[in-house]
C-alpha cells in the first residue's frame, strides 16, 4: 500500500473486553467481545486530514489525501522517533482470566446484598503507530476495573475502582457502597456555615478533572480560555504540588508513548504551589511536545487530555468530621473561571448522613486552602491523591 502524501502515520488499536454484570443482587451477564480499528492521518501541503476504519486500505488513503488537500487543519510534520522508557502496564495474570473466575467475582459481589447494579470488567489493550518519520511503536496493556451502585431503604451510593492488575477485591467496593448507602438513608440537614471537610479520592478527581486540568491544556491557553497563562509563575496553589506522570508504573493511564506517537515524559505542572507549565497534544504544541495527545476511539482525533496526575502536599494528618464521598454536577464546573457549584453526595458528619447540601467557590482558592493530606493514597480517572483536607469552606444546607 502506498500513501503518496508528504508526511503520514498510521495508529492501530485491538481491545478485548470481558464484562460481568450484576442486576439486584444477581449475575446477569458474562460477556466478551474484541474490537479493533486503524487510523490514517495524511499531510498535504502543511494541511492535515484523518480517515479510520476497519483496516487502512488503498480506498481510505485516497480519501485520507482529498480530504488533507481542503482541510483547514495545519500541521507541518509528525513526530521523529526516540528511545521509550519502560513502563510496566501489562500483567499476563488479567489476560489469562477464565471465565469460571469472571464468575466467581461477580457472585462474591452480588453475594454481598443490597447491589443495584455492578460492573467488573477485564481488558487487554494493544497499541500500535507507525509513521513516515520513522516511528514504530507497540505496546500491550491491561485494565480491571469495578463499578457498584448500592441501595438501601432510601438511601444510595456508588464506589468504583480500575487498576493494571487484578489485586484488589471487588466485593470489599461493594461492602464499601452499601455502607455509604446505609449511611444515606438516615440523612439530616445540617447548620449552613464553614467547615473543615475532607475529600475523598473520588470526589477530587470529580472536581479537578472538570474545574482544573482543562485550563492546564495549552489549546485553552491559547484561545484565552484559560487563567493559567496568566498565573505561570506566580504562587497560586500554596504547598500543593501537580504532577502529570504517564511513566509511573502500574498508573491507571500510564504509557511510554502517547495516540501519535510523542513519547511519554513527565511535566510538573505546579511546584509547591507555584504554576510552572501546561500539557499539549501535537497539534496545539508550541515548543515543547509532552506527549499529551490520546483519542477518545480510533475515530477521534487527538486530542489534549492528562495521564496520572499525582497530587502531593508536605502536610499530613488524620481526616476532618465532614466527610466528601462524591460529587453531583461536577461537570457544570467552569475551568475557564475556575467556578464550580456542587451538591455534596454521600457526605456524612461525624458518621452521620448529610442531604441536601452543596458547596460553591472557585477551584484555585480552594486549592490554596488546603490544610494536609489525610488516609492512603488511590488512583481515581486521572487523579492520583489521598483525603484531601480543607478548611474554611462553607456549606450550604
Amino acid at each position: 500500500m502506498k500513501i503518496d502524501a508528504d508526511h503520514w502515520e498510521i495508529y492501530k488499536e485491538r481491545v478485548r473486553s470481558r464484562v460481568v454484570v450484576v442486576e439486584d443482587s444477581k449475575l446477569k451477564v458474562l460477556s466478551e467481545k474484541i474490537e479493533q480499528g486503524e487510523a490514517l492521518r495524511v499531510i498535504v501541503d502543511g494541511r492535515v486530514a484523518m480517515v479510520s476504519g476497519r483496516r487502512i486500505d488503498d480506498n481510505l488513503v485516497r480519501q485520507a489525501i482529498n480530504l488533507a488537500k481542503v482541510s483547514q487543519n495545519e500541521l507541518s510534520e509528525f513526530p521523529s522517533p526516540e528511545k521509550l522508557d519502560k513502563v510496566m502496564i501489562y500483567d499476563k495474570r488479567v489476560e489469562k482470566l477464565d471465565a469460571d473466575a469472571l464468575k466467581d467475582v461477580g457472585e462474591s459481589i452480588a453475594g454481598v446484598g443490597s447491589i443495584s447494579s455492578s460492573q467488573f470488567s477485564v481488558e487487554v489493550i494493544e497499541r500500535e503507530i507507525t509513521n513516515s518519520e520513522g516511528v514504530e511503536y507497540e505496546e500491550r496493556e491491561t485494565s480491571v476495573s469495578v463499578f457498584v451502585e448500592a441501595v438501601f431503604k432510601n438511601g444510595s451510593a456508588y464506589e468504583h475502582h480500575e487498576s493494571r492488575k487484578f489485586d484488589f477485591s471487588p466485593e470489599e467496593y461493594a461492602e464499601r457502597a452499601l455502607n455509604l448507602a446505609k449511611i444515606d438513608s438516615r440523612a439530616e440537614k445540617i447548620e449552613t456555615k464553614a467547615y473543615e471537610v475532607t475529600l475523598s479520592p473520588i470526589a477530587v478527581d470529580q472536581l479537578l478533572s472538570n474545574a482544573l486540568y482543562p485550563a492546564f491544556y495549552f489549546e485553552n491557553i491559547k484561545r484565552g480560555r484559560s487563567m493559567i497563562g496568566q498565573l505561570l509563575g506566580k504562587d497560586v496553589f500554596g504547598e500543593l504540588t501537580i504532577t502529570d506522570d504517564p511513566l509511573i508504573h502500574w498508573g491507571v493511564n500510564s504509557c511510554s508513548f502517547d495516540d501519535e506517537g510523542v513519547r511519554a515524559r513527565k511535566t510538573t505542572l505546579v511546584e509547591r504551589g507555584v504554576v510552572k507549565a501546561y500539557i499539549s497534544d501535537l497539534n496545539h504544541s508550541p515548543d515543547v511536545l509532552t506527549g499529551n495527545g490520546f483519542r477518545e476511539n480510533i475515530a477521534s482525533y487527538p486530542s489534549t487530555n492528562p495521564t496520572n496526575i499525582l497530587l502531593e502536599h508536605k502536610e499530613k494528618g488524620e481526616r476532618s468530621e465532614l466527610y466528601i464521598h462524591a460529587f453531583i454536577g461536577a461537570h457544570t464546573s467552569n475551568f475557564v473561571s475556575g467556578e464550580f457549584s456542587l451538591k455534596l453526595m454521600n457526605a456524612s458528619i461525624d458518621g452521620k448522613g448529610i442531604k441536601g447540601a452543596m458547596i460553591y467557590g472557585n477551584v484555585y482558592e480552594l486549592l490554596s486552602k488546603i490544610s494536609h493530606f489525610a488516609g492512603k493514597e488511590r488512583q481515581v480517572g486521572y487523579t492520583i491523591s489521598p483525603e484531601v483536607v480543607i478548611g474554611d469552606v462553607v456549606v450550604k444546607c
